[in-house]
């Protein structure tokens, strides 16, 4: 099958080298210069995705990308934004456009023909998603469980992760481990308590209209209802509930009691649930702790983050029941020496799941296409190794247990 796409950049040059780049593919490319004729194009052509530039005149990327979006027969086609400035703030504007992904210029065509290629995919995946709910075989009896049912019987876990510091490895962790777990056949939730960051989403690619934080100052029912909608299948066995990144925005706290009522509702029987709890202790996290059967905390190699992991263990033994394992994971993103396992366990005080070279290469090229590490390279030495310590938080019951 031959892929049509729109592609929309106001620099000739540009235009046709990137143009060239896909067309040695195999794409069927249309081009134009013209925010505004990008539009007519989109609507008439029906392109399979669009690259867009964000700094055109008369009509910028991100305008023609809302426009799109409000299109209800355009609203699902995947957008590429790309632009020279490789800034968050730039990023986040794009990505609250609508769109899809984000590259920089000047782009490196593997990367450019990757990230196509990769949301092509992912929107093929969704197509034929949605054509199975729409045949008569799938009922509305079992579309309506608010949490999946999976092959394997298991009383299911909750399992937080929480970082000493951002760049930790939280995230990373806590999106791995639970696709890990669903692949072992278990019911998986992963949630995303980092209402501030939100990464998990953006490092999944996923949009966030509406994330966690719109359920501050509902009463319980509507809250039930509402988390209906916000529950992203990502796979048969593993579904997602994401925060909306607010960085650029005032924080929306909730009260304790809102997430007391929210963590009843996400911890059912036979879920694994994996908490994506950001750095230390928040107003967002500390109602889980009490309902977590093992707290993980990640930390990079280094002094002040030793320092910084034994307070926040101390502190969390202070706060847990008996039944709760604290543990601590060690995340090494740098080429440079880590730290002897024995010699950290000693000095935490604590045990330690597992001591990880981080290659920076993988991770990056993971984060590009939006898709989890292990997913990425399922072969490779850090998903055997992340692989065993989803084992190790696994308690798999037996039909006879």
């Amino acid at each position: 099958m031959s892929y049509k796409l729109l592609l929309v950049d106001d620099h000739p040059e540009t235009l046709n080298i990137i143009r060239r780049v896909l067309e040695q593919q195999g794409f069927q490319v249309i081009a134009t210069q013209s925010g505004r004729e990008a539009l007519t194009l989109a609507e008439t052509q029906h392109p399979d995705l669009i690259l867009l530039d964000v700094m055109m005149p008369e009509m910028d990327g991100r305008e023609v990308c809302q426009r799109i979006r409000a299109n209800p027969e355009l609203a699902d086609t995947p957008v590429i934004m790309f632009t020279a400035l490789d800034e968050a703030d730039q990023k986040l504007a794009g990505f609250d456009a609508g769109a899809d992904d984000y590259l920089t210029k000047p782009t490196e065509p593997v990367e450019l023909i990757e990230r196509v290629k990769s949301l092509l995919e992912s929107r093929g995946k969704k197509m034929s998603a949605n054509a199975e709910q729409a045949t008569p075989a799938a009922s509305h009896k079992e579309e309506k469980p608010f949490l999946g049912t999976m092959a394997l019987p298991d009383e299911g876990r909750v399992i937080m992760l929480l970082g000493v510091r951002g760049g930790a490895g939280t995230t990373t962790a806590a999106i791995n481990l639970a696709l890990l777990i669903a692949q072992m056949g278990l019911s998986t939730t992963l949630v995303d308590m980092d209402w501030q960051q939100g990464h998990v989403g953006l490092y999944l690619n996923q949009k966030v209209p509406a994330g966690l934080q719109s359920l501050v100052g509902m009463p319980e029912p509507m809250m039930q209802e509402q988390l209906r909608r916000l529950a992203v299948k990502y796979n048969r066995n593993l579904q997602l509930f994401l925060a909306k990144p607010q960085v650029h925005e005032p924080m929306i706290w909730p009260s304790e009691s809102e997430i007391d009522v929210l963590a009843d509702l996400l911890i059912q029987p036979g879920q694994y649930v994996i908490i994506d709890g950001g750095r230390g202790l928040t107003t967002c996290t500390r109602p889980f702790i009490q309902h977590a059967d093992h707290i993980v905390v990640c930390l990079p190699p280094e002094r002040l983050a030793l320092t910084s992991a034994r307070q926040l263990l101390e502190q969390l033994k202070t706060m847990i029941f008996p039944h709760t394992t604290l543990s601590a994971l060690l995340l090494n993103f740098s080429s440079g020496k880590t730290l002897p396992r024995q010699a950290v366990e000693a000095y935490l005080g604590f045990s330690m799941l597992a001591n990880i070279p981080v290659p920076p290469r993988e991770i990056a090229q993971a984060a590009n296409k939006g898709v989890p590490l292990v997913e990425n390279v399922p072969d490779s030495q850090i998903t055997a190794e992340l692989r065993q310590v989803a084992h190790k938080l696994v308690r798999v019951q037996t039909a006879t247990e």
